[in-house]
């Protein structure tokens, strides 16, 4: 039997951690949050997870984190369209933390972007400068 966590529950987790995470660190939560993805991408890269490879193109690592993202149940599906050698728009559907992150940023709190810390933490692997930019919710 396959057990799978229902994304209600992974939500209100997101909640309740951006809370405290907030409560607790106030104007450190952005590196808090930071850091987090660095450590959890760095743990799915070592159990086999994702493989990126040094000499990946971008495009290539943004396409391999997000159907590891969709093969995980975090969101549904992930477009991502080339803009540039620059640039990508992405476009994520059926995230599985929309109400939560909705209302944190209501709140005025910063969400945990799981996907924006490992977009950018994976293009750090191979050497590319990168950020996330014209998020919306």
């Amino acid at each position: 039997m396959v057990r799978c966590i229902k994304h209600e529950f992974l939500d209100v987790i997101n909640y309740a951690i951006c809370q405290t995470v907030h409560e607790y660190l106030n104007e450190r939560t952005h590196e808090f949050f930071r850091r987090l993805g660095e450590y959890h991408l760095n743990e799915a890269l070592k159990r086999g997870l994702i493989k990126i490879e040094p000499n990946d193109k971008p495009l290539d690592v943004l396409t391999k984190i997000a159907r590891y993202l969709e093969s995980v149940g975090y969101m549904e599906k992930i477009l991502i369209n080339k803009i540039s050698e620059k640039e990508a728009f992405v476009e994520m559907y059926g995230v599985s933390v929309t109400k939560s992150s909705a209302n944190l940023i209501r709140e005025g709190k910063e969400p945990f972007p799981l996907h924006d810390k490992y977009y950018v933490g994976s293009l750090k692997k191979i050497r590319h400068p990168s950020r996330v930019k014209g998020c919306r919710i």
